[in-house]
């Protein structure tokens, strides 16, 4: 399984439109093959900071999710407008707690 966690850092103007669009994407996203999770939330409003974990069977389900068109428009919209700071961990087994 692939797990990405971490932030997404815009400008505090940007932060609303940018974190609609990300929440459109997350049903569609949770319907797709291999996706076994995907959530986003605003983790500072005031510093525009959203934060971002997904998971994904495989590194081919996160690429095949990655060249979506509507993936695609969203980086090509807010193209310069947020940076990352994620983590990609891949993860060999899971245990629930």
């Amino acid at each position: 399984m692939i797990v990405i966690t971490g932030q997404i850092l815009t400008d505090p103007a940007t932060l609303p439109d940018l974190f609609a669009r990300l929440q459109e994407l997350c049903e569609p996203s949770r319907a797709e093959d291999g996706c076994a999770f995907y959530h986003m939330g605003i983790e500072d409003a005031e510093k525009g900071i959203i934060m971002a974990m997904e998971g994904w069977r495989d590194m081919e389900a996160l690429q095949a999710h990655l060249a979506l068109p509507a993936i695609e428009k969203l980086l090509a919209d807010f193209a310069g407008k947020f940076t990352n700071d994620v983590l990609v961990h891949e993860v060999s087994s899971t245990q629930k707690f």
